[in-house]
């Protein structure tokens, strides 16, 4: 994509959150780093830095972020870099300026980011005259007065301070209806950062009691947000990743005894809240951090009576067969990690055969038996499992994958080619080429004409017959196929052209005039001009002339068309 018009290919959430975060201007210092690549600063719940790689034209060749957001492949912070690196042209100014900065490893630093500017400016002020500052700003903006008694409390209330910091956030973000739109909810999320961020530093200083009880208190505050806010672009369900993680450095780091029998019951009572009824992925998240910290009969007791407790419960609700089964696999989960953790790998394997009817634990038991090396077991469970899943394609696919890597260890090729083919025939063109290198080129001749007859029957897969025909080279079935199907003219006009040109430009012939008849606005048309513009790239100038004038008379009473057509080049 180009820098000049990258906001095509972002999510209209995300664009919009990021021209906001640029409209606000909290993109800071744009380096050059050389060779057409930059590094942006931007601020948002953090500091975060865009890396940005350009080519020649101005192609973004490379973009990524060191911010935690996993909801698609571009997040706020990267439109935000995009544009400034846009707007100040900064990538022009600098392809003037690298050849000569290049022997000297100069950075260009095009602009100064208001933090160091503030910086600066602060650095060289009295104490007092700092204090008075901030109480100024502190008495007429409440949530940076509540950020200051948060941030420099260390009593007993510490957490009710961060607790109401992140509430202040959350309510000022509300309309008047006390609904959080998308557009607020980036804003609402702010709070539950900075709370987490002093989780995380609670941690490090092995305060872990606080930081669990921060952590938490984010994560009920965010869950129970979700009634009434709009999480589009993923903002609530970022924050919650990062409690997670917190989670994670605390049960990797707090030491046995009774901190950690603490946090255990922490993380097990904030499990057992209603506000999770509707949230079951990530209460089993919660009790999973719970094991890491198990570390005696009693708190294994407390557990599991908890886990018989939520099955009764789960029993009782009415929902449906598929949400029924995903608990009760996700509850035998934590089952399994109990007893894996304390009575031993047999205890453990006996309890993934006895729970095998869940696909995880069937994958599990298979896993278990390759390791040692007991192939007939991984052979009976993966039938086992074809048949248990017979209307699930996706399971199929996995266990008949199991047999195929047991018929390659021990070397069974006529078992191994059966379930290839199968597999290939299911969809999976992979299978095809892999069952191709089991057999030599003469026997290959007489195999693959079956397959294609069994592929060209597949209408759902009809890729699979288009690419072992080109994968065989069978240019003459190609032909025949595009011939009756020619809108794919488009895309299989490359292997035909040489061999068949005529015939191609004919097809393309047959697709324009019925792509034009179909079309009805401006973007239908310019897709019609764009095919002409490959016809004439291919060598078809002459039919395309041709094509442009009939347009042109047929549809001349559609001037947006007859102006895209102006502009296709045509001798």
């Amino acid at each position: 994509m180009k820098l000049n018009d990258f906001e095509q290919y972002v999510d209209d959430i995300i664009m919009e959150r990021g021209r906001q975060y640029y409209q606000e201007k909290r993109t800071g210092i744009i380096e050059n780093q050389q060779d057409h690549r930059y590094v942006v600063a931007v601020t948002g719940s953090d500091d975060y830095l865009v890396a940005v790689q350009l080519d020649e034209q101005e192609t973004i060749v490379e973009v990524g972020c060191n911010c935690p957001y996993t909801g698609g492949p571009y997040c706020k912070h990267m439109v935000a870099a995009l544009l400034a690196l846009r707007k100040e042209e900064v990538h022009t100014v600098a392809a003037k300026k690298v050849s000569s900065e290049k022997k000297t490893g100069t950075v260009l630093p095009v602009k100064t980011s208001l933090r160091e500017q503030l910086k600066s400016s602060l650095s060289r002020q009295p104490k007092e005259k700092l204090i008075n500052l901030l109480l100024d700003i502190a008495e007429n903006d409440l949530t940076i007065a509540d950020e200051i008694k948060a941030e420099f409390n260390s009593g007993s209330d510490e957490k009710e301070k961060w607790i109401r910091l992140m509430r202040r956030y959350i309510e000022e973000a509300k309309d008047d209806n006390g609904f959080i739109s998308y557009r607020n909810c980036q804003r609402a999320v702010e709070g539950a950062y900075k709370v987490v961020a002093r989780a995380r530093r609670a941690c490090d200083e092995q305060e872990y009691e606080l930081a669990a009880d921060l952590a938490l208190c984010v994560m009920g505050e965010m869950t129970g947000m979700l009634q009434f806010a709009d999480d589009s672009a993923g903002d609530v369900g970022t924050i919650i990743y990062e409690v997670q993680d917190v989670l994670v450095q605390i049960t990797d780091t707090v030491p046995p005894g009774p901190k950690a029998e603490k946090c255990f019951l922490k993380i097990l009572h904030e499990a057992g809240q209603r506000r999770y009824h509707d949230w079951s992925e990530w209460r089993m998240d919660l009790l999973h951090f719970c094991i890491a910290v198990i570390t005696n009969p009693r708190q294994r007791e407390q557990f599991e009576q908890y886990l018989r407790k939520i099955s009764l419960e789960m029993e009782e609700k009415d929902q449906d067969a598929f949400f029924h089964e995903y608990e009760s696999e996700a509850i035998a989960l934590l089952q399994y990690e109990l007893i894996d953790k304390f009575d031993g790998k047999k205890a453990a394997v006996d309890f993934l055969y006895a729970h095998r009817n869940f696909s995880r634990f069937r994958e599990l038991a298979i896993q278990e038996a390759l390791a040692v090396q007991d192939y007939d077991r991984v052979e009976m469970l993966a039938l086992e499992g074809e048949e248990h899943d017979h209307k699930l394609p996706g399971l199929i696919k996995k266990w008949k994958e199991f047999r195929v890597e047991v018929y390659r260890l021990t070397k069974q090729l006529d078992k191994m080619r059966e379930v290839s083919r199968e597999l290939a025939l299911s969809g999976e063109f992979t299978y095809y080429q892999k069952l191709k290198t089991m057999y030599d080129s003469a026997e290959w001749a007489q195999i693959y004409p079956g397959i294609l007859v069994e592929f060209a029957k597949q209408s759902g897969y009809m890729h699979n017959y288009t690419s072992a025909i080109i994968e065989e080279q069978e240019w003459e079935k190609l032909l025949e196929y595009v011939q009756k199907n020619p809108h794919r003219i488009v895309d299989f006009y490359r292997p035909l052209l040489a061999k068949y040109p005529e015939q191609v430009y004919e097809l393309f012939k047959e697709e324009i005039l019925q792509d034009a008849a179909r079309s009805s606005k401006r973007s239908h048309y310019k897709n019609v001009c764009s095919h002409l513009r490959l016809l004439v790239k291919i060598g078809g100038n002459h039919i395309a002339a041709d094509l442009v004038k009939h347009l042109m008379f047929e549809y001349m009473r559609r001037p947006a068309f007859c102006e895209e057509l102006k502009n296709v080049k045509v001798k």
